[in-house]
Formats: C-alpha cells, structure tokens, sequence
C-alpha cells in the first residue's frame, strides 16, 4: 500500500526555483531584483483543484500564489476560511481572476527558506482539511455541532458529515463509471472491511451498496444515488487525542478519494502487464508447437491444389 503524499510535489518545485535567489545569502538584493522574470504557471492537483503562481511584470517583487477548488464554497465556514487565517494570515488577500484562494508573498521582505516553500506546497490539504480539523475539534471539546453536513470533495464524489458526542462519521460516495474500475474498487472496499477485523485501533469502518442508516434517517435517502456504494468511516476521541493525530487523520480522509482512485490504477496496469506477458508466452507455446512434415526422402512433402498448383502451409 502506498500513501499519497499530502502537499503538490510540482507545486513545491515551481516555487523553489523562484525562491531558490531569496534563499542565496551571497547574492545581494540588487542582484535579486534584476533576476526576477514575469511568470505565469499553471498546474492541477487532486479532487478537481487548480493552481496558478504569477509574477506580474508591473510588480516583480510579488509572488502571487491562487487556488481554485470547487468545495471551497462549501466548506468555508466549517473550517475553510479558519484554516486559511491559521495557516496564511500573513499572504491572503482577497481572491483574484475568478479563483477560490490568493496568496501574495512580499519577495523582499519574506525569508525564501525551505518551510515557506514547504507550507505553500501544503495550500490546499492545509484549508480543505480544515473542514475535517474543524469537526475534530468540537469532537475533542465535547461539542456536538449542527448536522448532518455534506460538501462534494470533488465532482464525483459527496462526504456527508454526522457528528456526535463520542464520535463522527464521515460517509463517502463511491461512483466509478467505468465498469472494470467498479469492480476493482469493491473488491477494495470488501478487503479493508474484512482487514478492520485485525487491527483493533483502526477506526471503524461499514461498506454497503445501499445508503447506510444514518442517510436514511438523516437526510431521507432511500435509496442509492451513486453506482458503487457507500464507505462509512467513524473517528473516535482517541483517534484524535493530539494535534499530530489530528493531522493526520485530516489529511488521510481528504485524500481518501484519490488514494483510491491511484490504487485502482495502479492495479489496471499490473492486471494490462500480466496479460501482455502471458500473452507472449502463448504465443511461444504456438510457435513452438508448428509441425513440418517431411516424407520418406528427407524433403518436405509438396501439396498441389486440384489444378496443380503448389500448396504451402503457412
């Protein structure tokens, strides 16, 4: 099993090689100013999320780092906007060319040090998984907000929320169109149900294709309104019970879709790489097993058609 890692690895490396001058001690300040360029890159990242880092030409002492990401809307006062103070107070500003989250980065006051570097790759698992910290939280403090909650993480995808005193419950949609991806996924789904059974401290987990109890009582849903099914995941108190473990927890059930998703994919290609080789197998198996039939004098026999024309086996 594989772990995604939580912050965008282009992202990272855009921004460190713009940083890379700032970190220089042994250039001087004159010299960082003549080798800044205007730059517009663009780049995507999981669950439909976007990114654009600018420096515009009219002020090229100005990194400006934006998000787009569809749930933001949605998630903005569970969590989102908090996150965005905690994490980038100093860089926000207000959203601009029509994205979600802008970031702007004084070049000749901010040190270019690798945290920064790091802290801005981690944008968009810092202010989505604040949706899921912001539950934890009232979780932690005994508090039982309003429920239940449901955002879309992405377009193919919905998270419902039901939080309670002991406990929260977060509940995905699993809806793959493409058929030999449905069936790779549930045989996922049925395997991590049946794996719960030997890790005692694992959060419990419930995979049906039918919407679990707490949708039908909750939100009235009868009945299936994705193709695959439903996975319910509930975090406990001691899941939670430090700022490390709350991290955690945050970022893994953000990029619960997209661990999937990767591991479905990677499963395809073993599956397309283990058929391509048994193929070739078969077909030395065939090529060996051609017959040249030879008659009494050591030459091959000659077959002639009806009117005398010579026949050869392919």
């Amino acid at each position: 099993m594989i772990l995604l890692q939580p912050g965008n690895r282009i992202l990272e490396e855009t921004l460190r090689g713009i940083l890379i001058v700032e970190e220089d001690e042994n250039v001087d300040e004159e010299e960082k100013k003549a080798g800044r360029d205007p730059i517009d890159v663009r780049l995507c990242d999981f669950d439909d999320v976007s990114y654009r880092i600018t420096i515009e030409a009219e002020r090229l002492n100005v990194l400006i780092v934006s998000m787009a990401a569809p749930c933001i809307s949605q998630i903005e006062s569970k969590g989102a906007e908090e996150a965005l103070t905690k994490h980038y107070a100093d860089f926000k500003v207000e959203a601009q060319g029509g994205m979600d989250v802008t970031l702007e980065i004084d070049l000749d006051k901010v040190k270019g040090d690798e945290a920064l570097v790091k802290k801005l790759s981690l944008l968009r698992a810092n202010v989505i998984g604040g949706v899921f910290e912001y539950f934890f939280d009232k979780l932690n403090k005994g508090e039982t907000p309003e429920g239940p909650f449901q955002f879309r993480i992405r377009g193919d995808t919905t998270v419902y929320v039901f939080p309670g005193k002991d406990r929260v419950v977060f509940i995905y949609t699993l809806d793959y169109p493409d058929k030999a991806e449905n069936c790779i996924a549930k045989v996922f789904m049925q395997e991590l149900v049946a794996v719960k059974k030997k890790v005692g401290k694992a959060p419990p987990i419930g995979f049906s294709a039918t919407p679990p109890q707490e949708l039908k009582d909750g939100l009235d849903i009868q009945e299936a309104n994705c193709n695959l099914g439903y996975i319910s995941i509930a975090i406990l108190k001691s899941h939670i019970d430090s700022d490390k473990k709350i991290s955690r927890c945050a970022q893994l059930l953000q990029d619960f879709r997209p661990f999937m998703q990767y591991h479905i994919k990677c499963s395809k290609s073993y599956f397309h790489s283990r058929m391509r080789a048994r193929t070739a197998d078969l077909l030395k198996v065939l090529t060996r097993a051609k017959v040249t039939e030879e008659d009494d004098g050591g030459k091959a026999k000659v077959k002639r058609t009806a009117g005398g024309k010579v026949f050869k086996r392919g």
